[in-house]
């Protein structure tokens, strides 16, 4: 039965991709996740080793009033999402600690949302984690909980249970080991997560899974591809295989999340389970997974053979009170 509802799902979308469902709607959730591009306080944190970075005594002197700019600034991006509205849910990741997260909601009062913080401080050496906020008004929190990843002072995996009008869903945001790390950390993350999906679709094969993140990899690359087991190919859906909904991005030379040598990358992701491709229930909009990019968020390199890229906050230890996060926030909806 379940080969026959994924040959069927399967089968729907190829028909449809980058096509927006036409049907009439009852409800629907706009989840979104950004890399925010190292977020955080002023304080020396004796427990971090890596933390001085950012403290008004260093090189690049991060004080509270570029604190106040950087958090401005990106609270502008997020209002800016869902048409003005906000997300209902919204990973993060490069934040220091609940506190820049609580000052981030601060920023977004305009958007009267009820803002809860799930996060805990992760081994991660540079003192940086993962988070998530969501609405409580719109979203009821199960449970949640925060998965360790073998593989060096990296970040925790973040996970939540959510349910909407009685609707279970899971989803985990992530922040897996830079490409400054070996290949296999990164390995050891997606296994890591694959292991924690693959008993939630033991219990339940239509569990609806949303996997967020900054994987420091793009769908093709081997951690993604082969130990997530995300593919872009919708018709070779097999039980269990998850589908990279950037996958039409990540096909576009002129399109990403993340600028690298002058080319750009997909290295943030929206990664759907089957049962978010099933035609009832809680489900994926089609077409409806995008890259987040207003021209206020973007740099235009002056020297005419260097592609625009996101407007970071610091280059070196020169701060630019125009920037954001190197990184573009990625975004989908969900509907029920």
């Amino acid at each position: 039965m379940l080969l026959r509802t994924l040959a069927v799902v399967a089968f729907t979308l190829v028909a449809t991709t980058g096509c927006s469902e036409q049907s009439e709607l009852s409800s629907d959730l706009h989840l979104a996740f950004w890399n925010v591009e190292n977020l955080f306080d002023t304080v020396d944190d004796p427990s971090v080793d890596g933390d001085e970075e950012f403290t008004p005594t260093s090189a690049k002197a991060w004080t509270e009033q570029r604190l106040a700019i950087k958090t401005g600034n990106l609270a502008r991006v997020i209002t800016d999402m869902n048409d003005g509205d906000g997300p209902d849910i919204l990973g993060l990741c490069e934040i220091e600690n609940r506190a820049v997260v609580e000052l981030l909601v601060a920023n977004l009062a305009s958007l009267e949302r009820q803002y809860e913080i799930i996060q805990r401080d992760s081994p991660s050496g540079r003192g940086i984690d993962c988070a998530i906020m969501y609405d409580r008004q719109r979203i009821d929190l199960r449970s949640h909980d925060f998965i360790f990843v073998a593989a060096g002072n990296t970040r925790d995996i973040v996970e939540a249970e959510f349910a909407v009008d009685e609707h279970p869903f899971y989803v985990f945001v992530n922040h897996w080991p830079s490409r400054g790390n070996p290949e296999s950390h990164r390995i050891i993350a997606a296994t890591t997560l694959r292991d924690r999906i693959d008993k939630l679709l033991a219990a339940d094969s239509a569990a609806d899974i949303v996997v967020l993140g900054d994987l420091n990899d793009e769908p093709t690359n081997v951690s993604v591809r082969q130990y997530l087991r995300a593919t872009g190919d919708i018709a070779s859906l097999t039980p269990g295989t998850l589908y990279n909904s950037m996958w039409p991005i990540h096909v576009d030379s002129d399109a990403g999340t993340y600028v690298f040598e002058n080319r750009w990358e997909v290295i943030d992701h929206v990664i759907l389970s089957p049962g978010l491709l099933q035609q009832d229930g809680l489900r994926w909009l089609r077409g409806t997974t995008e890259v987040i990019r207003h021209d206020y968020q973007m740099y235009v390199p002056s020297d005419g053979n260097s592609i625009p890229r996101p407007s970071r906050s610091y280059t070196g230890d020169n701060f630019h009170a125009d920037g954001y996060s190197d990184h573009l926030p990625v975004a989908c909806a969900l509907v029920y």
